[in-house]
């Protein structure tokens, strides 16, 4: 008898080896319409990425191999058992400090041109240089609404991230130093028609480009200052901002204004490292002082 349930344990065992090893075969190596978007709670994603730019990326490239997305889909697999609305969850971003950078490096992949040219610019140095930026805290004290640009993707407050040394700042974890100050999903959304989106720290989801509110910029004179209104204006519009009054020049605000006023920012910006030199010798403004 005892032979018997050891013979059976084994068989039991073997046979659970044989159907795990059949199950990781069947979701690394079949297609996402056969394994992943079989779960309903997917399917909306995948029907979104159909539409999208990227609707001929395989799941993989950005998701991870099975074993890399194990643990993300057993805490869906938990959620769910505990009666998670994913009808909510949907459209809320979930995704970590570590995955957001994961996930950029994923893009550089395939975007290795704009990937080299962001890290070479503003958006893609170091966090540090900003939220410890010791000239700058010096006139301004660092604030919450710092991390709604500088530190989207962060989790926590800022009393969480920095330490304050009278007008000294220090991150609590060192690590967090060295993230990038805008990362590709910042400006981006995989799953979406139109991918141009900015995120928001505090909806935790993006939006389009398009639906951005842009402010309304006054000049010295008072003057209502001529904005264009394109996509990719509204969005760079969105962190490089004015003040609370819309002064022209105020905050981080860079309208141009002059010869320029009324032109887009990407007339002058090319590329993902935003130099405004690339633009010289195509300026659409006749006789325009570079």
């Amino acid at each position: 008898m005892r032979k018997i349930l050891i013979r059976m344990a084994l068989t039991g065992a073997g046979f659970a080896v044989c159907a795990g090893i059949g199950a990781f075969c069947r979701f690394e190596y079949g297609a996402p319409d056969k394994t992943c978007v079989l779960c309903h709670e997917i399917r909306a994603s995948r029907e979104r990425m159909a539409a999208s730019p990227h609707k001929d990326v395989n799941c993989k490239a950005c998701h991870g191999g099975t074993l890399e997305a194990l643990g993300d889909n057993l805490r869906r697999a938990v959620r769910h058992l505990q009666g998670a609305d994913y009808a909510k969850l949907d459209s809320r971003f979930c995704l970590s400090e570590k995955q957001v950078d994961e996930v950029s490096a994923r893009c550089a992949k395939c975007h290795a041109a704009e990937a080299t040219q962001w890290a070479a610019g503003g958006h893609g140095r170091p966090v540090a240089n900003y939220l410890t930026n010791t000239v700058h805290n010096a006139t301004w004290k660092p604030a919450d609404s710092c991390l709604r640009c500088h530190g989207m993707f962060m989790a926590g407050d800022l009393e969480d991230i920095l330490v304050r040394e009278g007008k000294v700042c220090r991150f609590q974890d060192t690590s967090r130093e060295a993230r990038r100050a805008v990362p590709c999903l910042t400006c981006h959304r995989m799953h979406a028609k139109d991918s141009l989106q900015l995120y928001s720290r505090a909806e935790q989801t993006s939006f389009p480009a398009q639906h951005l509110h842009l402010q309304k910029i006054v000049a010295a004179d008072g003057s209502m200052v001529k904005r264009a209104t394109d996509a990719r204006t509204r969005l760079c519009a969105s962190c490089h901002a004015a003040n609370a009054e819309g002064v022209a020049g105020s905050g981080d605000d860079r309208t141009p204004l002059g010869a320029q006023e009324g032109m887009a920012c990407m007339d002058c910006h090319k590329g993902h490292d935003l130099k405004a030199d690339k633009s010289r010798g195509r300026c659409p403004v006749p006789k325009c002082a570079r």
